[in-house]
């Protein structure tokens, strides 16, 4: 297994650095790209930081449905093993050979439910529709996502308002769909919809960019459906010369560029949630299942604006 030494040298920083970056220590000042490679290379290596290795004591395994592009299954892994290991939980992607608990994120059948209950004794859900209150669960509150991005451009006096979007055909599902669909009815409640302002391609950056420049004119405010489709946006704004306000829907992680407006679906506090809830169960701390309705998340600085409330 690698070290701190060994990690430093590849990710070219000094061990210091390296520890701060695993110890989590808030006084540390990097980029997130460092952090990044810092922890990627820690989870590929295997190292852990000794404060880890006593704590972790529980082995979960973490099932992912197609909720995104390919690859964002590896790449959520190593975004919430640290926050795991943090309450002493042990998270794979594959079973251990003794599987404490189960994380399962999506919609699964009762057949597939009953196989996690029979693999682990205790059994987290997150956004599946099932209510069977023998196991945790945790919903993302969905239904007001989009409504917070209208409520915010319309507090801000922003009407002339458009959606720049892509879909991404996966399995049996189309993702980014919903949240298209959803935010063309609320425009068109308010009688604020023009097709012209609606643009829907490719989930990436080169389809944000075309759309962008094809407007023959660009709305005030505009809502991205992902950081990728939002840097082409980000872009095409730029060389026109726009101020458009946007806000980007953010489903997992922390966006590289930070521009604008931010709606994340999953917020790191639901994510800890999920850890300390079933760190509760498996520890013997609750018998009762819970189930816990947690918002989507508008940046920090219009978090606490609520709906429809002037600044």
């Amino acid at each position: 297994m690698a070290g701190i030494k060994d990690i430093a040298r590849i990710c070219g920083v000094s061990a210091a650095t390296v520890s701060r970056v695993l110890n989590e220590d808030p006084t540390l000042s990097v980029t997130d790209a460092v952090r990044s490679s810092i922890e990627s290379e820690a989870l590929r290596t295997g190292y852990k930081t000794p404060r880890q290795r006593r704590k972790a004591c529980f082995h979960v395994m973490l099932v992912l449905s197609a909720l995104d592009k390919p690859g964002f299954e590896t790449r959520l892994f190593s975004y919430l093993k640290p926050m795991a290991m943090e309450k002493g939980i042990e998270l794979s992607l594959s079973p251990f050979e003794k599987t404490d608990g189960i994380i399962a994120l999506g919609e699964f059948s009762s057949q597939e439910i009953a196989y996690f209950q029979s693999t682990a004794k205790d059994l987290l859900l997150i956004n599946n529709l099932g209510s069977d209150y023998s196991y945790d669960s945790i919903r993302i509150d969905y239904s007001n996502a989009e409504k917070q991005v209208l409520d915010y451009f319309l507090a801000e006096g922003i009407r002339r308002i458009g959606y720049v979007g892509g879909l991404f055909h996966r399995s049996s599902s189309v993702i980014g769909r919903h949240r298209a669909d959803e935010f063309r009815k609320l425009l068109m409640n308010e009688g604020l919809y023009r097709d012209e302002w609606f643009s829907i391609g490719s989930m990436d950056e080169d389809s944000g960019y075309s759309l962008v420049m094809a407007m023959s004119e660009i709305p005030d405010g505009i809502f991205i459906s992902d950081p990728d489709t939002a840097k082409g946006v980000f872009r095409a704004l730029d060389e026109r010369s726009s101020s458009a306000v946007t806000i980007t829907y953010n489903n997992f992680f922390p966006m590289t560029e930070k521009r604008g407006l931010e709606l994340r679906i999953f917020s790191q506090d639901a994510w800890q949630t999920a850890f300390r809830m079933i760190s509760e169960k498996m520890k013997g701390e609750r018998e009762q299942g819970l189930s816990v309705l947690c918002p989507a998340r508008l940046s920090e600085n219009t978090a606490s604006l609520k709906q429809g409330e002037e600044k």
